[in-house]
């Protein structure tokens, strides 16, 4: 028996030291074509974003050991990539630093790595707030990408960097009114079109799906651009241009995820907008509804809301603007709550991150940023700061206007409008052949100026709060008759009647959340009775229609203006 035993014993012991040593010529087999066929591997397949950080470090602590530089670059452009998927932007630029050291003193980058590198980190310096660290390193990734040796992959580098330096400039632009950071956003995209353009079909390195979302997009954005400031003469036409080239080109060679066609349809919507052709507006922001139904984006969402509420307030469709009306207002506010909450995340978990000093086996970043956030840098970022920068701007002026007032609203409900009669007007008013000229728009400037002195009366009064007014009522109150008042208003106030009142209506409310402060704490139904809108909804268009934005916006920026004057050092 206890001969068996040693033999037993020997055996394993064999099998021990075989398995030891199959284990060390394994081991002994990393080389750099081993090193090379993983990070292939790797590139070619989609691997799950935790298994690939691992595999991509032992690559990494691999090539380190043998000082394989092609090996410690790929392995680290590729963990530079895995990190900003994880929205690990620390990282990120912590390896970044790391690798610089090693390619500081070169001059050309033939694969494209060392200008990939730049790129990614510059990246993540513009997510973290460093733009002016982050625009050092794009330039650098241009000069880069100028070396590429393959004409095609150098295209698609400069596409990508004259992209990055447009969103550099693009950051500057939403922050401030600079005219050269305005002008190199427009030269940095076409530059960037330019590069993409020289990318060859069918060239066997760069997809032809990869080279026209690149366009695609490149044209959503000078589309936006042009858009955003759409006050400035031919930009309408230059911003419909861009987006149906994007559009055409889809439709040609899809190349964009149901996500990013939803928001080229929501600018399309956005740009018929502008140019009043509500039923095109109508119909591209329900085209974005049932792509963003497949991608889930509640961003896009609350946009198309906007454009349909609008677009039905403008054809005077109230029951369909007040319901799309109700759909933005609440997810609006949804959104901003969840802003709010994942942005106050975002920084708690950065201190904490950074008080730990970046320690490998520290908990990672919970939830950087939102919903909202996670997406900053692309198109739906620009629009959000471009959104909130008009809103600031629109609200500024209101304030402005109240300072420069000189005069408040008084209650004259009892003033008579009936004075000082114009007893020929009567006679107009029931002559045939008067009413006849009165359809011929002549109205003696005498009687003008007797109906502008009581529209001025009027103004000053309270009685366009009525509910059911209408231009007959008023007509009666100024003693004239509805065609000269509908004449006189739409000549003097350059508006239709009913947009008159809803002016007055409007900014009557205005003064009263400006100048008295319990007003600001009533419920918008309230101020909707108050200013005798018959629901909350259409008091809510109403006020966005007249000063661009909603009452809630306004009252809120109130208060937070009063919020900062109370407490300068908050």
């Amino acid at each position: 028996m206890k001969r068996y035993f040693y033999i037993f014993f020997a055996f394993l012991s064999y099998i021990s030291f075989f398995a030891q040593n199959q284990k060390d010529a394994v081991s002994s087999e990393i080389t750099k074509a081993t090193i090379d066929k993983k990070l292939s591997y790797i590139k070619e397949n989609e691997i799950n974003t935790k298994d690939e950080e691992k595999m991509l470090l032992q690559l990494r602590a691999d090539a380190e050991k043998m000082s394989y530089e092609k090996g410690i670059l790929l392995s680290g452009d590729y963990l530079m990539t895995n990190y900003n998927l994880q929205r690990n932007h620390t990282k990120v630029v912590e390896l970044g630093n790391q690798l610089k050291k090693i390619i500081k003193d070169k001059k050309e980058d033939p694969t494209g790595v060392i200008s990939s590198i730049y790129r990614r980190n510059a990246l993540a310096l513009m997510y973290l707030g460093l733009d002016d660290e982050s625009k050092k390193d794009v330039q650098k990734a241009i000069f880069f990408a100028k070396t590429i040796e393959n004409p095609d992959r150098k295209y698609l580098r400069l596409t990508q960097t004259y992209m990055d330096m447009h969103s550099h400039y693009n950051n500057l632009t939403n922050l401030s009114d600079n005219k050269s950071y305005k002008d190199s956003t427009l030269y940095y995209l076409e530059k960037s079109l330019e590069a993409a353009n020289k990318i060859k079909d069918n060239n066997g390195e760069i997809p032809d799906k990869k080279k026209y979302s690149e366009i695609i997009y490149i044209y959503l954005r000078l589309g936006i651009f042009y858009l955003e400031y759409s006050d400035e003469k031919g930009n309408l036409a230059l911003a419909e241009k861009n987006l149906l080239t994007a559009e055409k080109i889809q439709k040609e060679k899809p190349s964009l995820p149901e996500r990013d066609m939803a928001i080229l349809l929501n600018q399309l919507s956005w740009l018929y907008l502008e140019k009043k052709e509500f039923k095109k507006t109508i119909d591209y922001a329900n085209q974005a509804l049932n792509l963003e139904k497949q991608s889930y984006d509640p961003t896009v969402r609350v946009e198309s809301f906007e454009f349909l509420a609008t677009a039905y307030t403008e054809m005077g469709d109230k029951e369909k603007s007040a319901l799309f009306m109700k759909k933005y207002t609440n997810l609006k506010d949804s959104l901003n709550v969840i802003n709010k909450s994942n942005a106050n995340t975002a920084m708690k978990n950065v201190i904490a991150e950074t008080d730990k000093d970046y320690k490998e086996n520290s908990k990672k970043m919970l939830f950087i940023i939102g919903v909202l956030i996670l997406i900053a840098g692309t198109v739906t970022t620009f629009l959000w700061k471009r959104k909130n920068r008009i809103l600031r701007q629109k609200y500024e002026k209101i304030i402005e206007n109240l300072n420069n007032e000189t005069s408040a609203y008084i209650d004259n409900s009892t003033t008579d409008f009936s004075e000082d009669i114009d007893l020929q007007e009567e006679k107009n008013n029931l002559d045939p052949e008067n009413s006849a000229n009165s359809q011929k728009n002549t109205i003696s400037s005498e009687t003008e100026t007797r109906i502008l002195k009581k529209l001025a009366a009027f103004e000053k009064s309270t009685k366009f709060l009525k509910k059911d007014l209408t231009i007959g009522l008023l007509a009666g109150q100024l003693n004239t008759n509805s065609k000269y008042l509908s004449e006189i208003i739409k000549h003097h106030k350059s508006q239709n009647f009913s947009n008159y009142i809803n002016q007055l209506k409007i900014n009557f409310i205005i003064h009263k959340l400006y100048n008295e402060p319990n007003y600001r704490e009533y419920k918008i139904s309230y101020l909707a009775d108050v200013c005798g809108y018959a629901s909350p909804q259409v008091f809510v268009i109403a006020f966005k229609k007249i000063h661009g934005m909603t009452p809630s916006y306004f009252i809120e920026s109130l208060k937070d203006d009063d919020m900062s004057t109370t407490n300068p050092d908050s």
